[in-house]
């Protein structure tokens, strides 16, 4: 947007002045991108280049988008609750290098679950090798575990409770977790841990039981704020003769509905808890379980599932940061161009803001800070055509020095 606005204003209209940046060439641009193998070219050198063989985090966000021309674009769960077509875009991170390897991209209609598989197999087709997957049970089911199973990876990932297994295993949690022999620390907070091994198809995996107090008691106030402005909102509304209260209760209470009893009476929600739902959703706040394949203490398979947050961020970073989507492309093609350039800047700014971390800078700037106090470089061409830069300043060579760059 507005490149070429951007463009002159920098060192490269005097370097590169015929750039073509017109917005047909940049579509032809991405078109011919998107037509073709390029990310996964990328991801493979980049994979050999870093030899990604560590601990990589999976995960899926949802894009959407008004467009009406792209295939791709297609209705399913929206992360983000939108009512809008969408394209399901997964990021690989390395969580050591904290930047992105690979992405995919899949119709919106197609459920997390079900694209595992494809995934792995492209891994294996780009050299990645003994790795541990971080998943979140989004990804949870037993052919999942069967195909990661069969293909001998090491991974990390929560259960879903809808198994008859996992329900029984929770239901055992309950009443042994908060033994004193099960306490321990993690981070000078105290947890109550526990090994489990629950079978899921033909496969027993092992893991380890969570009890967090601190957790539960966060969790158990948020609930119960959350359903007590829920009664309040369905208590004031007014029911016109022409609504259907049951589609009003539903479209109001979404998720919350199977915990409120209500009545329609007189144009007016009446409403309660109920009871047992209530209680059977406070029991099972702050446990949590984490199976696993590969040899995990509980300590390195708790902090491995909390280092997932990279690939959040990366997805945070793509929608705000970067921007995603553009309402300008037509065609899958360009769509499958933008996002690929889209996956080099993501790598570009997660690279810098793991630097950032690294050196403390991320104590005194966000990355955009950082940036805008670099931007103030210029460079300067003289009237005999000799370029020279402008003085740094004390906090620009902070930074240069801080990062091992030069200007």
């Amino acid at each position: 947007t507005h490149i070429q606005s951007w463009y002159e204003g920098t060192i490269l209209s005097e370097d590169h002045p015929d750039l073509p940046l017109s917005s047909q060439s940049l579509s032809r641009l991405l078109s011919r991108i998107g037509e073709g193998t390029a990310n996964l070219e990328f991801s493979r050198k980049l994979i050999e280049q870093i030899s990604t063989c560590s601990t990589l985090v999976y995960d899926i966000t949802s894009l959407s988008s008004y467009s009406q021309s792209i295939s791709l674009l297609e209705y399913g769960y929206n992360r983000d609750g939108l009512d809008l077509p969408q394209i399901n875009l997964s990021l690989i991170v390395d969580k050591d290098l904290g930047i992105p390897v690979m992405y995919d991209l899949y119709p919106g209609s197609i459920a997390d679950v079900s694209t595992l598989k494809n995934t792995v197999k492209k891994m294996k087709a780009q050299g990645v090798r003994n790795y541990t997957l971080i998943m979140d049970r989004g990804f949870f089911s037993t052919d999942n575990i069967e195909e990661m199973v069969s293909a001998d990876l090491s991974f990390i990932i929560p259960p879903t409770s809808n198994l008859k297994n996992v329900k029984e295993a929770i239901s055992a949690i309950h009443k042994r977790i908060d033994d004193p022999d099960h306490l321990r620390l993690y981070e000078k907070e105290p947890l109550f841990v526990m090994p489990v091994s629950i079978d899921i198809g033909e496969n027993r995996l092992d893991g380890y039981a969570f009890y967090d107090q601190k957790r539960e008691q966060q969790e158990r106030n948020t609930f119960y704020k959350r359903l007590y402005d829920l009664m309040e909102v369905l208590k004031s509304k007014s029911l016109k003769p022409w609504m259907n209260p049951g589609e009003v209760f539903r479209a109001t209470a979404k998720r919350d509905a199977k915990f409120i009893e209500w009545k329609a009476i007189d144009g007016k929600f009446h409403v309660s808890l109920r009871k047992n739902a209530v209680s059977h959703a406070v029991n099972k706040m702050g446990k949590f379980i984490l199976l696993y394949r590969g040899e995990f203490s509980w300590m390195e398979c708790l902090s491995l599932y909390r280092s997932k947050d990279v690939v959040e961020k990366g997805f945070d970073v793509l929608k705000n940061d970067i921007e995603l989507m553009p309402t300008n492309l037509r065609t899958n093609s360009s769509l499958r161009g933008y996002l690929f350039i889209a996956f080099i800047a993501l790598i570009l700014r997660m690279k810098l803001m793991k630097m950032m971390i690294d050196a403390e800078l991320n104590k005194r700037y966000s990355v955009e800070g950082l940036l805008t106090e670099l931007e103030k470089i210029k460079i300067m061409v003289l009237p005999n055509g000799e370029k020279m830069a402008t003085e740094i300043s004390k906090k620009q060579r902070e930074i240069l020095d801080a990062l091992h760059m030069c200007a």
